[in-house]
């Protein structure tokens, strides 16, 4: 599990709070939200890579595509979506 630092969970409290406007959470209670989603990604990364390889194989994007293509990804999806 890769735990993510006090400097990286201020930023994303301020950006969550900058985007969602006036919440009800608590520091602890965003800070565990994000942690696990860190943590899911972290523990799904290998079978995204799977999925990408086996939807694109025999050609493979290369570690820094892949990464720029879920990137692109969920910006585009939270633009679909929003909160």
């Amino acid at each position: 599990m890769a735990l993510l630092s006090q400097m990286e969970l201020a930023d994303l409290r301020r950006n969550v709070r900058r985007s969602a406007g006036d919440v009800s959470w608590t520091k602890p209670q965003i800070n565990a939200a994000v942690q696990a989603i860190e943590d899911w990604f972290v523990q799904n990364r290998s079978s995204l890579v799977t999925a990408i390889n086996t939807a694109t194989g025999p050609f493979l994007f290369t570690g820094a595509q892949k990464k720029a293509l879920v990137g692109y990804w969920m910006k585009q999806k939270f633009g679909r979506e929003g909160v």
